[in-house]
């Protein structure tokens, strides 16, 4: 959940930091406060709704975001077990608070799964455990939790 998604990079999963900029270099520059800033603010999401981690969910859900971490998912990233759960599918996705530069979002995988070795990595960028926001989003890391429990234990005899 939140900057706890970082473990996806290191663990060299097909994705990438959504809110950054072309460089006149050809690189890429995480976006600065000046054009993309997004504090404590309820956003809504797209959600994959026949997911198992989303299962409950309706069409779209409100996530709290506080600069969460938002991924780009690389053109291989199906073939390699990484599956976006919810997205931003607009420009203008703030339901309540403030946000600056919001439209940066469209398109940004807000919530993926990944398969890594015989399990699954839950990637949560928004804070779906968040005060009493998450009534709508708690079900995921519910989810979450359920889907590890089916799953055998490799400590299992």
């Amino acid at each position: 959940i939140g900057s706890s998604t970082q473990l996806a990079y290191s663990l060299d999963l097909p994705i990438s930091n959504a809110l950054v900029e072309r460089t006149a270099s050809g690189g890429d520059r995480p976006l600065g406060g000046d054009k993309f800033y997004v504090p404590g603010s309820v956003l809504r999401v797209a959600v994959d709704s026949t997911a198992d981690v989303a299962a409950g969910s309706k069409g779209h859900v409100d996530v709290f975001f506080d600069n969460s971490p938002v991924f780009a998912l690389n053109p291989d990233a199906q073939l390699k077990g990484v599956k976006p759960v919810a997205w931003f599918d607009s420009a203008m996705p703030l339901r309540s608070g403030w946000g600056w530069g919001q439209d940066y979002l469209e398109g940004g995988v807000a919530m993926a799964t990944a398969k890594v070795g015989k399990g699954t990595l839950y990637l949560f960028g928004p804070e779906v455990l968040f005060r009493g926001q998450p009534h709508g989003t708690f079900k995921f890391f519910f989810n979450a939790i359920m889907d590890a429990s089916r799953s055998p234990s490799p400590l299992t005899p």
